[in-house]
Order: C-alpha cells, then sequence, then structure tokens
C-alpha cells in the first residue's frame, strides 16, 4: 500500500477498511469526486487534484470531505511531470477525460502503470474509452437516454432522474465497486490494471430488472407496468394539504392492510393484479388520501403493515426520527450531510472534515511525493502549482 498522509492529516486515513490507500483524483466533476468521496469515507487518503482556475460554481466542492486538495496546472509545461510523479506513489488514479486525452499528456496507462505496476489507472467517462460515440460531449442525461433508463422513468414523458440514476448510480456507485474489486485482485497478483468505467455502461447494468422483464415479454412500456407508479399500490397520492404520501403494498397481506387503513374493500385483493382494475382503484386511493392532510396518513401508516411512508423534503431529512436516529442525515455546522453507507461493523466509515480550501495541501502532497521545496517554490513562481487560495 502507498504512504500515509502527514501527521497533521493522518486522522483523514488512519481509520477505515481502506487506511494506506491513496487515491490521486484528477476527476474534474460530480461522478468522480463523488466516487472519491465514497473511497474516502471509508479511510482512503485521497488528493484532489484542482485546476488553478475552477469555476465559481464547482460542483465537486460538494464531494470534498475527507480529501486533500492540492492544485496542479496540467496545462503548464511542468504540469504533467508534476502529476506523474504523484502517480508513481498512488495505488488508484481517477481520471473523467475524453479518450485521449491523458495520452496527449503523456500521463495515459501505457506510461504511468509502467512506472507504477500497482496502480489502478480508472478512467471513468459519460461512453467509454471506445464505441462510435467515445469521444461525444454529453452529460448524464444524455447517457441515461441511450442506456435506456431515462426511457422507463415517468407516465407519459420520461421524466430525468436528476443525476442520481446515471452519474451516481451508473457513475460513482459502479466506479468505486470497480476499483474495489481491482484492489482485491492487486493483493494476489501484485499488479495494478485499467478499469474502464461508462456511465452509460453503468446506466443500462442498472436496468436489468427491466430488460428481465422484457426478455420475458412482460415489459408493459413506461409508465404503465406494478413499479412506475400504475399500480394502485405502488406509488404516490397527494394528500389535502399538497404534499405527498408513498405507498408500496405488492405483497397481499401489506396490500390487505393498506386497503383497511384507507376503508377501501377489494373483494380480498382478487383484483389487486389485474392492471385492468388499476384506474378506477387508483382514482378511490386518491380521493381517500386528498381528504386528510400528510401527517395524518404518516401516522394512520405508523402502526401498520401497510407499506406506506410520507414524502420528505430535503429540509425535513436530519429531523425525520429514524434518519436522525441512526444519524443517516445530519447537520454537519451549517451543511446537511448524508452519513457514510454502508455500516461496516469493525470499520465503518466516518463523515471527515473538508479541506480547509483549495490547494490546502498542495506543498505537502508535492514533498510526500519527493518534491523538494526549492523545486516546489519553482513550480508555484512559474503557475504549475498553487498553494491555498
Amino acid at each position: 500500500m502507498a504512504a500515509q498522509g502527514s501527521a497533521e492529516d493522518g486522522e483523514l486515513s488512519s481509520l477505515g477498511p481502506l487506511r494506506g490507500v491513496r487515491v490521486l483524483d484528477l476527476s474534474a466533476l460530480g461522478p468522480g469526486p463523488f466516487c472519491s468521496m465514497l473511497l474516502a469515507d471509508f479511510g482512503a487518503d485521497v488528493i484532489s487534484v484542482e485546476r488553478p482556475d475552477a469555476p465559481t460554481f464547482d460542483p465537486s466542492a460538494f464531494f470534498s470531505r475527507g480529501k486533500r486538495s492540492a492544485i496542479v496546472n496540467l496545462r503548464a509545461p511542468d504540469g504533467p511531470d508534476v502529476i506523474a510523479r504523484l502517480a508513481d506513489r498512488a495505488d488508484v488514479l481517477l481520471e473523467s477525460n475524453r479518450p485521449g486525452t491523458m495520452e496527449r499528456r503523456g500521463l495515459g496507462p501505457d506510461v504511468l502503470c509502467a512506472r507504477n505496476p500497482r496502480l489502478i489507472y480508472t478512467r471513468l467517462t459519460g461512453w467509454g474509452q471506445d464505441g462510435p460515440y467515445r469521444n461525444r460531449a454529453g452529460h448524464d442525461i444524455n447517457y441515461i437516454a441511450v442506456s435506456g433508463a431515462l426511457g422507463v422513468i415517468g407516465e407519459d414523458a420520461p421524466v430525468p432522474p436528476l443525476s442520481l440514476v446515471g452519474d451516481i448510480g451508473g457513475g460513482s456507485m459502479v466506479t468505486a465497486f470497480g476499483i474495489l474489486m481491482a484492489i482485491i485482485e492487486r493483493s494476489a497478483t501484485g499488479r495494478g490494471q485499467v478499469i474502464d468505467a461508462s456511465i452509460a455502461d453503468g446506466s443500462a447494468l442498472l436496468n436489468t430488472p427491466q430488460l428481465a422483464e422484457l426478455s420475458a415479454g412482460r415489459w408493459a412500456g413506461r409508465g404503465r407496468g406494478m413499479l412506475s407508479g400504475a399500480a394502485p399500490f405502488y406509488g404516490v397520492y397527494r394528500c389535502a394539504d399538497d404534499r405527498w404520501f408513498a405507498v408500496g403494498a405488492i405483497e397481499p397481506k401489506f396490500y390487505a392492510e393498506f386497503l383497511s387503513v384507507l376503508g377501501i374493500d377489494d373483494q380480498a385483493g382478487e383484483h389487486q393484479f389485474d392492471p385492468a382494475c388499476w384506474p378506477a382503484l387508483r382514482e378511490r386511493v386518491a380521493s381517500v388520501f386528498r381528504d386528510r392532510p400528510m401527517a395524518y396518513w404518516a401516522a394512520a401508516f405508523s402502526d401498520i403493515d401497510g407499506c406506506g411512508a410520507p414524502v420528505l423534503d430535503l429540509e425535513e431529512l436530519a429531523d425525520d426520527p429514524h434518519l436522525s436516529a441512526r444519524g443517516t442525515v445530519v447537520r454537519d455546522g451549517g451543511e446537511v450531510a448524508a452519513a457514510p453507507a454502508p455500516r461496516l461493523s469493525a470499520s465503518p466509515g466516518r463523515l471527515r472534515p473538508k479541506p480547509a480550501g483549495r490547494g490546502a495541501h498542495t506543498r505537502e502532497v508535492l514533498r510526500e511525493a519527493g518534491l523538494g521545496d526549492e523545486e516546489i517554490d519553482r513550480l508555484e513562481a512559474n503557475g504549475t502549482v498553487a498553494a491555498q487560495s
């Protein structure tokens, strides 16, 4: 494993199952920084390499907890050499450039993995490293559109699911899984490998249940399936106060309790799975929910197995009794944050502090890579690196 961080920041990487794993994160947009945040939550020493000209609105800043920050200008003449020397001490390199960009800078996997055979070179992009779309510009919505994930969400028109399905689910989470598999493989072989992580690939993988329905001839189409909101027992309903309540009473015993608390009779549930009966029953259920506020329904469902839950707004999460008791969503200073997940009994993840500022650790990580103070001063003077800004 690579060396630990400095004594000053030892708290960031001294605990957790990934302690001793050093990650060099060169990615700039959400999927990469979120991926490395997951690793930092569980003890990895993540060095976030930031550009000197960061945009005014930098979404990656939301995912900086537990990381160290260094500013390196890859476009400066000495920039690629600095990155190569940092990669010599890393276990994982994470980048999100279009295919060929790192090679043009002399930082492709053929170069860096030859210098550091244990390096796990991770490439997280929208379309992947090959295929006819590999050089196309795109964002989350484009990748999930082509992967089929967007086409199955919604009723009439497709509904963009924020960045949850593409960037985060198909991108960050799948890539983190790949990195962990590569770390396990390296423990047996002593060698790293190249990971080609595509958000389109990962989003298609998340579509596996729908593809299975299609293969079996049971795919009803967007908005018409049981889990798409067509079934009266699986969906959301508007309440009297214009808040929303969610139900998911699929199993017959839950369905029976769901109808019982609403005062609706379905003749022992004989029509539950008959799509022809769904529209009429859904309207009956909707009319009952419209008679009472959300708080009433939350209380009514709290003591039965009817699979009902209020649809909470973001501002309410930290005050929910369950989320608060488990520390799932917490107030951290002036921010609201979701705690690391899943929960490991022996080496759980921890909420760690963000860097004090961009470039707060530039000199520190360069010294760890073997650069002396005079060389660092020269690089700072010619604009290759920058300290805290």
